[in-house]
């Protein structure tokens, strides 16, 4: 992690995206995974996010017409500030090695994991909250060690400008860069041979973004939509609830 570069802004061209990942993994290859320091520099993003939070609610503001900036700053800024901070809180023993049990035959040894990062990781989210939905998984891969590809949604493209010049104030584009572009761009994203994928949207998009990883045995870690869980409370009758008798 280091000083950003002016160039790192958003990426428009799907035919660079191949190019933007083997940047990225060589990077990755050549410096190794970052020191507790190094990752611990996440601060600075931190204080960045904090810094723009009136540009944040501006930016969300001209995407919905109208959202509550109480919203925006507890929802998306707070929400993001305070799941970093507990990322570099914790990052010690999230990097420190874990023993493990092994076969008395074997007692002569010890065994441990030892955690390290994957690489380059793609990262797909929506427009219902641009920047929490986009940033915790950004900044939680950076937090583990990895280089970063965001592909944010096409219907947000103020917020996706703003975020693109903040991030790209703190982060070169070998650490992070962000992609823009409709569904046909989103396709490709999800082709290329990245090593994880983070998808959050709808369970029809997921379902397709899954065949399109596969084709490159990426893993992939879907956040999908639809689910809306319901507790009725005692005294509340089932026509009030629009819950079926039979449920």
């Amino acid at each position: 992690m280091g000083v950003g570069h002016q160039r790192n802004r958003n990426i428009t061209d799907a035919g660079r995206l191949g190019s933007l990942l083997l940047a990225q993994r060589a990077a990755f290859l050549r410096d190794g995974a970052p020191s507790l320091a190094q990752r611990a520099d996440l601060a600075k993003f931190r204080a960045t996010l904090i810094a723009h939070r009136k540009a944040i609610e501006d930016a969300i503001n001209a995407h919905f017409g109208h959202r509550s900036r109480y919203e925006t700053a507890i929802m998306e800024v707070g929400g993001v500030a305070e799941g970093t901070k507990y990322l570099i809180r914790n990052l010690p023993r999230f990097m420190s090695p874990t023993r493990r049990q092994v076969a008395l035959h074997m007692r002569m040894g010890t065994a441990r994991i030892e955690y390290q990062p994957l690489g380059v990781v793609g990262v797909m989210s929506p427009w219902n909250y641009p920047v929490n939905l986009a940033l915790m998984p950004v900044v939680t891969a950076i937090a583990a060690g990895n280089r970063v590809m965001l592909k944010p949604s096409e219907f947000t493209p103020v917020t996706n400008s703003l975020l693109a010049k903040m991030l790209g104030d703190i982060f070169s584009e070998e650490q992070f860069a962000m992609v823009s572009g409709d569904a046909a761009v989103g396709a490709k994203f999800t082709a290329l041979p990245s090593d994880h994928l983070v998808f959050t949207g709808s369970t029809a998009v997921g379902r397709a973004v899954m065949k399109a990883a596969s084709d490159n045995l990426v893993p992939v870690t879907l956040e999908l939509g639809g689910k809306s869980p319901v507790i009725v409370a005692k005294g509340k009758t089932l026509d009030q609830a629009s819950i079926p008798s039979s449920t």
